[in-house]
């Protein structure tokens, strides 16, 4: 079945809904200095303000990812932008840490479902064997926005206060939201062509089923060790998004240009690594018609591979190299997080993606709730702020290490078919 052309302008939203998302959710961690200085917190606090973000997010992701099986994906998808927008212009006029902490309850309530609509939107648009590539063109828009609107946002900062980041991204999320209600559109089926859930449903062993029939997949040893390395990838997200620039500024002492590359250059590098291996993985799934050669041992290599840079990052003497590190680490663990739905799309079915991806994005991105309060806890009761970053990154560096491992060795999904691949791609010609 041939790709509609309608399906990469579907794609240029979720890439652009993907870096407001992700924009949305590091802002705060762009604002933490002057915040923690005008609000009085302590690192502890500042850690409950970053991991209060998670506490809603964990449970919309499961409840309305799920929903994403069997209700209307665009008018799901509008909804949510309106929530994120609405948080964004409120932010600027909180005054207590209470009032902070419920704004970012409630926008992670918005932004739980996110993934897991963007992966059922994706099904019905792209054929499988370009997964890979449009799940990664959507990550690469989380990362390349971020790296994009980093130093914008640091210079806005600088000059008219944290405020005014915030009301910023409120005016982008209010532009993107009508043209998406404008040109946005639910399935192929609305200009006259079969969804690829059709394709799908009959290459697939698993039907659609109810949450009860389906919990017991998740207990599947493929599952459990794909969301603990996810967990790692959402660990290191929340660390970066919420005391990187913290750290950049009180340890490392960054400030002007040098803080704006620190900030920025993880997130470009990250978004060269999301859709160069996303590229690399397609082709290899494609010529081997193996998950395992094409996805798993990608990124199981690239956490392990992650880990040791974050280890090497507060070790090494030299600033520059120990950014070079800080660079490197995030874009290496968010590879998982690139191919993880394509490997969940070979794991059940489209009908019950939205259910696994949000599963997944629910039970991984929890790790995204301790990590913020570990480094808190850490930095303010260890001997100097210095020690208790070491040792917040050090345990980070010691679980991605672990996991990473253990996902390669022990993910061993069944073995597709070389020639079913082939047919595919002579069914497109």
């Amino acid at each position: 079945m041939r790709t509609p052309k309608y399906s990469w302008i579907i794609l240029i939203f979720l890439v652009i809904s993907g870096m407001i998302n992700q924009v949305d959710k590091i802002v705060i961690g762009l604002v933490s200095v002057p915040v923690m200085k005008e609000f009085h917190l302590s690192p502890s606090q500042w850690g409950m303000v970053g991991s209060s973000f998670f506490w809603f997010f964990v449970l919309s992701s499961i409840i309305l990812g799920g929903m994403a099986d069997s209700k209307n994906t665009k008018k799901m998808l509008t909804w949510m932008s309106l929530i994120w927008l609405t948080i964004q212009f409120a932010t600027p006029f909180v005054s207590s840490l209470s009032m902070l902490v419920i704004t970012r309850m409630i926008l992670g309530a918005g932004e739980g479902p996110a993934p897991a609509l963007s992966t059922a939107i994706m099904g019905k648009w792209f054929p499988k064997h370009r997964h890979g590539i449009g799940f990664g063109a959507v990550l690469l828009g989380t990362t390349g926005g971020s790296a994009i609107a980093s130093p914008l946002l640091i210079s806005l900062i600088g000059q008219y206060g944290w405020r005014s980041a915030f009301i910023f991204m409120g005016i982008v999320g209010l532009i993107v939201l009508v043209l998406w209600i404008v040109f946005g559109k639910e399935s192929p089926e609305e200009i006259g062509m079969p969804s690829f859930h059709m394709e799908a449903q009959q290459t697939s062993s698993l039907s659609k089923v109810s949450w009860r029939e389906f919990l017991p997949h998740l207990l599947s040893k493929n599952f459990i060790f794909t969301v603990l390395c996810g967990g790692c990838a959402y660990w290191l997200l929340s660390i970066q998004a919420i005391w990187f620039p913290a750290y950049f500024t009180k340890v490392q002492h960054f400030n002007g240009q040098t803080l704006k590359l620190a900030v920025s250059l993880p997130f470009l590098f990250a978004a060269i690594c999301q859709i160069g291996f996303s590229l690399v993985s397609d082709r290899l799934y494609r010529k081997t018609g193996d998950i395992r050669k094409a996805r798993i041992n990608l990124a199981s290599s690239m956490m392990v591979l992650s880990a040791i840079c974050v280890y090497l990052a507060i070790t090494v003497n030299s600033s520059a190299i120990s950014i070079l590190f800080f660079t490197l680490a995030p874009g290496f663990a968010y590879v998982i997080l690139s191919l993880a739905p394509a490997i969940l799309m070979d794991f059940f079915s489209p009908q019950n993606i939205g259910k696994a991806q949000g599963t997944f994005i629910a039970l991984s991105s929890s790790t995204s709730i301790i990590a913020p309060l570990v480094f808190g806890y850490l930095i303010q009761y260890s001997a100097t702020e210095v020690i208790g970053y070491r040792y917040g990154f050090e345990v980070t560096a010691l679980g991605m290490f672990v996991i990473g491992l253990l996902f390669w060795i022990g993910v061993r999904p069944t073995k597709k078919s070389h020639i079913a691949i082939k047919a595919e791609e002579q069914l497109n010609i």
